[in-house]
């Protein structure tokens, strides 16, 4: 597998503009949409999806 070379600034600019064609944020904050993320690109549910287990869930 290579490696593409690109501009930062021309892939923001991409995101930029492909996230506002969309109507969705360049920043995703949500703990619960990060913690789906997280689980469709292959983390453990309920880690900080670094590999650390640590929980992300709030402590009681």
């Amino acid at each position: 597998m290579g490696f593409l070379m690109l501009d930062q600034r021309v892939l923001a600019e991409w995101l930029e503009a492909n996230c506002a064609a969309q109507g969705v944020p360049v920043h995703v904050t949500d703990p619960g949409v990060l913690a789906r993320v997280g689980v469709l690109m292959g983390a453990a549910p309920g880690t900080d999806g670094r590999g650390s287990g640590r929980s992300t869930a709030a402590a009681s």
